[in-house]
């Protein structure tokens, strides 16, 4: 039987792995960031910026501060979409 799910790349892996340890009871201010930050994640997959997606991911489990990581990157991007511009002004 073939599997219908590509492997989870070792990045996903740590990544997830990472933030699974800081959301591990933790308080609801902390799982709501964390919250933010995929939507933001999955906002900046939808536009087609996967490099800069696998780049925060780097960055954040090399233990850069998770948010002056995402302020940073994500001014990169020229053409933000409303979601994204509301996602990045409430971190």
């Amino acid at each position: 039987m073939i599997n219908k799910y590509p492997i989870e790349k070792n990045l996903d892996y740590t990544y997830n792995v990472f933030v699974f340890e800081q959301i591990n009871n933790a308080s609801t201010r902390i799982k709501r960031k964390w919250m933010t930050y995929e939507r933001i994640l999955d906002e900046l997959y939808k536009i087609g910026e996967i490099k800069l997606v696998d780049e925060i991911k780097y960055r954040i489990t090399d233990d850069e501060n998770a948010k002056k990581v995402f302020k940073t990157l994500t001014n990169k991007i020229k053409n933000k979409n409303d979601k994204l511009n509301l996602l990045i002004n409430s971190i």
